[in-house]
């Protein structure tokens, strides 16, 4: 799985090379650039004057919209593509909140100012700047007429930012939005993160175990008929850990059971950081604090 990322991400770096859109390469030098790069950008959404950010044309050059499609192909696939990614997710991001600021509206600007207040959070430090930067790309999502990327937005704003400045019991609203948007515009992946991300949610504001059992199951169930088997297994490891949790399984912190074994998964980056998470919140509440 990770060669395939590999191999995407070099077709999309080969493209926009064509289109004269070029990255430095990796190592310690790109990721420096990279940071500086985070740091200049959230410095330039910060010194935009707000009815200019409100007021930004929509761009029809065939050109620039052919950029910024694969930019914010390469967006995902970074991420999906793990660690070794990390310098080239920071600068494609970047890259497309400046095409943003520099001409207009783009079908994903909103969805790329989301993750560039996500990253800023990392890079930075600064609750208060993730949170304007999270705040300004919901106003541009509800401008923009296509829901494309919404339900992208919905997830990475509540998952990453909005859960430190605002109370859990609102994000199921707005991530239950984000799964509808998703399924009507084919966005699959992001759609059953907002369903996951919801199971997470009403494990966190103290919802009864039993019936986030239940939650698990149905959701599973719609996710599994969707295809997509990694956000798939990604819930059942919350679901083995309910189960542990009421005493269904013989196990504590090992996620194996009725709902999955963990001997069996097949990681990728993206089930990898699940995995760790999941593991991580059993240790805790089981007491046990070596992984």
């Amino acid at each position: 799985v990770e060669l395939r990322y590999e191999d995407a991400i070099h077709i999309c770096l080969t493209i926009l090379k064509e289109l004269r859109c070029v990255f430095p390469r990796g190592g310690a030098m790109g990721l420096m650039k990279a940071v500086v790069s985070v740091r200049r950008t959230v410095k330039m959404v910060k010194q935009t004057p707000t009815e200019v950010l409100d007021s930004l044309p929509v761009v029809t050059d065939p050109s620039k919209l052919a950029i910024m499609s694969f930019l914010t192909r390469l967006v995902d696939l970074t991420f999906l593509g793990g660690e070794k990614f990390l310098y080239l997710l920071l600068l494609t991001t970047t890259k497309v909140v400046h095409m943003t600021l520099l001409h207009g509206l783009f079908e994903m600007s909103a969805t790329s100012l989301t993750d560039l207040g996500s990253v800023s959070l990392f890079v930075m430090g600064n609750i208060d700047t993730a949170q304007y930067i999270e705040e300004r790309a919901l106003l541009m999502q509800e401008r923009l007429k296509s829901e494309a990327g919404k339900a992208k937005t919905l997830l990475i704003l509540h998952t990453f930012v909005f859960r430190h400045v605002k109370p859990l019991q609102s994000f199921s609203k707005p991530l239950l939005e984000g799964y509808q948007s998703g399924m009507r515009t084919g966005d699959k992946f992001f759609a059953t993160a907002c369903l996951t991300s919801i199971v997470g949610v009403i494990h966190m504001t103290g919802k009864h175990l039993k019936g986030i059992e239940e939650h698990c199951q149905a959701s599973i169930t719609q996710v599994v008929e969707l295809k997509e088997e990694e956000c798939a297994s990604g819930l059942r490891m919350y679901w083995q850990l309910y189960l542990n949790l009421m005493g269904s399984s013989n196990n504590t912190v090992e996620l194996s059971g009725k709902a999955m074994d963990e001997k069996e998964l097949v990681f990728t980056p993206f089930l990898h950081a699940y995995f760790i998470g999941v593991k991580t919140i059993a240790s805790s509440l089981f007491g046990r604090y070596e992984l």
